[in-house]
Formats: C-alpha cells, structure tokens, sequence
C-alpha cells in the first residue's frame, strides 16, 4: 500500500494528517524489515523533522490502533513496526547473535487458527509467530 493510501486511511478514520504522522509513514513504507521506535525517530532526525521520542511513540500506537501499523515482538524485548497493508501476511526470524531480522513470506498457521476458533469460540483477529536462531553468518 502506498504513503498515500495509508494517508487516505488516516484521514477517513476522523485523524489529523500532521507532519510528524506523514513522516512516520513514509519512513515505515520505505523500510523493508520492522524498525524500532528509536530507528524512526532517528530517521527523522536525519531527515531534519524535528520531533521528540513521545512524539514517535504516541503517534506509532495511533497508527497501531487504526491498523495501519503492525508491531513486532523480538526477544530483545524492543518492539518493531512495519505498515499492515499492502504485505502478504508473513511472520520473521530473527538472528540471536547480530540481530539481522529476515521476512518469512509464509503463515503455516491457517489450520492450527480454525482449531482455536473451534476450540475457544473466539473470533481470531491475528497472530504472531517469531523464529530465532543463527544467520549463516553468525553460525
């Protein structure tokens, strides 16, 4: 999904477009891997967009909430964002020695959703599923 798009979403769901949020999304959509709130924020440093860490951190749990951000959870404990539209559904691996993240374009999980759905008559909005191991440079 392009910058503009997410931006249409935003505005449809009653948002402000503001500088800090345009800029986040165009860092998000330009990243191939998830990035941390620290790596946005940098990013914007680079970019000469002035805007502090609460800023970053408010406005990318916005961007959760309405969907238009997903968070990753890596066992460094630090969250990481990706924009949800517009990717397939995928999971990650991640390296536990350099910490290289790498997409898994992959969801084996299809089956294993609908025995939980069964099983807890719950309605599955998504899911997560990490890998961890060693890049064949770390092995």
């Amino acid at each position: 999904m392009n910058t503009s798009s997410l931006t249409h979403r935003l505005k449809a769901s009653g948002k402000k477009l503001t500088q800090a949020r345009q800029a986040i999304l165009t860092i998000l959509e330009g990243s191939q891997l998830p990035i941390t709130a620290a790596e946005v924020h940098a990013r914007l440093m680079k970019a000469h967009m002035p805007a502090d860490r609460v800023t970053v951190y408010r406005n990318l749990s916005l961007l959760e909430k309405l969907r238009l951000v997903n968070t990753v959870g890596f066992h460094d404990g630090q969250m990481r964002y990706e924009i949800h539209s517009g990717r397939e559904h995928h999971h990650h691996i991640q390296c536990l020695t350099c910490g290289k993240i790498a997409d898994l374009m992959l969801c084996p999980l299809e089956k294993l959703t609908q025995l939980v759905e069964k099983q807890t008559r719950f309605s599955v909005d998504r899911h997560a599923l990490e890998f961890f191991g060693w890049c064949p440079q770390c092995r």
